[in-house]
């Protein structure tokens, strides 16, 4: 029953924040996405201020970035990053913030750890992962914000609204793997993407709060 309730709060705080941005900023392509701990592995997984997102926009034509933040309220380091795998045609390349360092030759395994339990594969090619030493050179909380960004070349004639599209029919799935918890512990995590009925209905309201906003 917890976790059913955590996991409703997780999914409406993504919603919420799709749909903000949805409203606020469509013209900008951007998108972003919470993600939601599957497996069990210590005390930190279900806890809230776990708070690994990604922003997923418009790189150049055939392009789209896939950037990954880490605004968790303890310690944490997003680690791998795993991609199953839509009109993703392949990695074009990486780019490492401050205190980051991803590579497609990583240390660890190729795939999700634990993914095969929720029908995850991600190939090898649609991979990254911090290089040693691990924790240190993942994507961890702090000021300021650390992160990655994955630029994708997609398949000829997609766009962004097509890997969009396919993040919402799960035809397109992200995971990350979660390493350094307090606990000592790792987690798996796969994308949040709000059921279509949620989505319109909250977008619904988002549109309604932006009316009243502007009538004042």
């Amino acid at each position: 029953m917890a976790h059913a309730l955590h996991m409703m709060c997780k999914v409406l705080t993504s919603a919420f924040l799709i749909c903000g941005i949805f409203a606020a900023s469509a013209s900008s392509n951007t998108y972003s996405f919470n993600f939601d701990v599957f497996t069990d592995n210590g005390i930190y997984g279900e806890d809230p201020g776990l708070r690994p997102y990604v922003v997923v926009s418009n790189g150049e034509e055939a392009i789209v970035d896939f950037t990954f933040y880490n605004m968790s309220l303890f310690r944490s380091s997003v680690a791998q990053i795993y991609f199953d795998d839509g009109s993703l045609l392949g990695i074009s390349y990486v780019i490492n913030s401050s205190g980051t360092n991803f590579a497609e030759k990583f240390p660890g395994p190729g795939n999700l750890p634990s993914g095969q339990v929720i029908g995850f594969y991600a190939d090898r090619e649609f991979t990254i992962g911090a290089v040693n030493p691990v924790p240190s050179n993942g994507v961890n909380p702090g000021e300021p914000p650390e992160w990655v960004k994955i630029r994708f070349d997609l398949t000829p004639g997609a766009n962004l609204e097509d890997v969009v599209s396919e993040l919402y029919t799960q035809e397109l799935r992200v995971g990350i793997h979660i390493m350094n918890l307090p606990d000592n512990s790792s987690e798996s995590a796969i994308m949040i993407v709000p059921e279509p009925a949620t989505l319109s209905l909250l977008a619904i309201g988002a549109a309604a709060l932006l009316r009243k906003r502007k009538a004042k």
